[in-house]
């Protein structure tokens, strides 16, 4: 029998994929609306074209330890978080209609157990870029 799920994800997946890898080289191929006589110093008018071109730091830290705070505080933790609300709120359903189903009761623990897992991994990396944080800290001169 024809698996509609399998065959769409062996479809989906490759575009994703490419979507996500090609799409970046579009984006950065955009030109700069500079139309102005280029000169053998490869400079647009009155600015050299590598003036043209300005990379933000997204993360607005200049060091590794904030860095690394943004990264696990204000990325990981908020996500991880509703993730281990949700994935518990799901093992919670699963017991509600397991209706006393050993294989689903089964089932429901072992969603439970994997929540329980992530959220204990997810506050074990808040603890560990804490103590990285302040060890850096206390290495500056």
């Amino acid at each position: 029998m024809f698996n509609f799920s399998k065959s769409v994800f062996k479809i989906l997946i490759p575009i994703v994929v490419v979507t996500v890898l090609v799409m970046p080289v579009f984006v950065i191929a955009q030109s700069t609306g500079n139309t102005g006589d280029t000169t053998s110093t490869g400079s647009t008018g009155d600015a050299p074209i590598n003036s043209l071109i300005e990379i933000k730091n997204p993360f607005k830290q200049n060091t590794i330890e904030g860095l690394i705070t943004t990264i696990i505080k204000d990325i990981l933790i908020p996500i991880g978080s509703v993730v281990a609300v949700v994935m518990v709120i799901y093992a919670g359903f699963l017991f509600v209609i397991a209706r006393g189903d050993t294989g689903q009761i089964t089932k429901a623990k072992d969603a439970l157990l994997g929540a329980v897992i992530g959220a204990a991994i997810l506050l074990g990396a808040w603890i560990i870029s804490e103590a990285i944080g302040k060890t850096i800290s206390q290495l500056r001169i």
